[in-house]
């Protein structure tokens, strides 16, 4: 049974929430602030994190980017924050998914099913635990990137972008592309949405190697490999 951790200070949606989800045959730890949440973490470990934006003691970005420094756990985020600006933040400090109250349950089942769907393919897709690519290596297992004994660890969308342009460098893919690959169609499109996720996977791979890896070509999209 697959153990979730639901952080939500609105005390009756979290409870409706658990209880719908333990219906759907899930196990639900329920706290109702930020740092109760860090808290939960520290002593147990869950295969999804639902995670409200704002929450008392610690906000739900603060903690998804400290969750983020230890952890791949999926992370789909909660909140009333409609605007692209504000799902955008939320994607970049970490979260996989995102979904605006008030929302369908049907919707939240959906999406968990295709944040940990993502996650099992980028476990599970490829027989060799590690994929290589000029002193870049991609562990399937770990959810890691790594280049000469450094490495650093990637969420389940990140790993899947990486995939993508691993298994084949040098091909050119627009942003529709990568977008339909990765998020499944859950989140509203915006070019924005895959650029920030790119830009966290190549400052990622920057600092781990040194090199750039991943460059954006004008009018098509984005290609991983040499510069040409």
């Amino acid at each position: 049974m697959k153990h979730f951790l639901l952080v939500e200070d609105e005390q009756i949606l979290a409870k409706n929430i658990a209880f719908f989800l333990e219906r759907e045959g899930y196990r639900i730890d329920t706290v109702y602030d930020g740092e109760a949440g860090w808290t939960s973490l520290q002593e147990k470990a869950y295969d999804l994190i639902l995670l409200d934006w704002t929450l008392p003691k610690r906000n739900g970005l603060a903690l998804c980017k400290e969750i983020r420094k230890v952890s791949n756990v999926p992370i789909i985020m909660i909140t009333a924050k409609s605007e692209i600006l504000d799902k955008v933040i939320g994607l970049e400090v970490g979260a996989d998914d995102y979904i605006v109250k008030p929302f369908d349950q049907r919707e939240l089942l959906a999406r968990i099913h295709a944040v940990l769907r993502r996650k099992e393919v980028a476990e599970f897709e490829t027989k060799e635990q590690w994929i290589h690519y000029e002193g870049l290596k991609l562990d399937r297992e770990k959810l890691l990137i790594s280049f000469e004994g450094n490495s650093a660890s990637l969420t389940a969308n990140e790993y899947k972008l990486m995939e993508i342009f691993i298994k084949k460098p040098k091909n050119v893919y627009s942003r529709e592309f990568l977008y339909e690959q990765v998020w499944d169609g859950l989140l509203e499109y915006s070019e924005r949405t895959v650029d920030v996720t790119i830009s966290r996977l190549r400052k990622k791979i920057m600092d781990i190697s040194g090199k750039k890896y991943i460059y954006a070509i004008r009018g098509m999209g984005y290609r991983f490999g040499e510069k040409s």
